[in-house]
């Protein structure tokens, strides 16, 4: 083989390693531009829904609220909260408690 073949040789195969490093860099660039747009994706899902946590947490604050529940209870159930006329007197407490247990002696 002469020199002249040999050198020739050797561009085809560095016109071949330079296409296929082309198209390697070409793939590359592409998937990381696909990554890209599916963790921009990712980021814009995980911010709707901690939009959506932050009004669920403020619903759930809103509807625990006293004043809520106080509304809720002379509303639905018709109680009305600190009503002085629902309040037993302090003489009537004993009356509604349950007698006491006795302690039972062991052997």
């Amino acid at each position: 083989m002469g020199k002249a073949q040999l050198i020739r040789v050797f561009q085809v195969v560095a016109a071949v390693l330079i296409v296929v490093l082309a198209v390697g860099l070409y793939r590359a660039k592409s998937d990381a531009s696909q990554k890209q747009a599916h963790v921009r994706e990712l980021r814009e899902e995980i911010e709707e829904r901690e939009a959506r946590l932050r009004e669920l947490r403020a619903e759930i604050a809103q509807r625990e609220s006293p004043a809520n529940v106080e509304d809720l209870a002379e509303r639905q159930l018709g109680v009305v909260v600190g009503s002085e006329s629902e309040a037993l007197p302090e003489s009537a407490i004993d009356d509604r408690l349950p007698a006491p247990r006795r302690a039972e002696s062991r052997p």
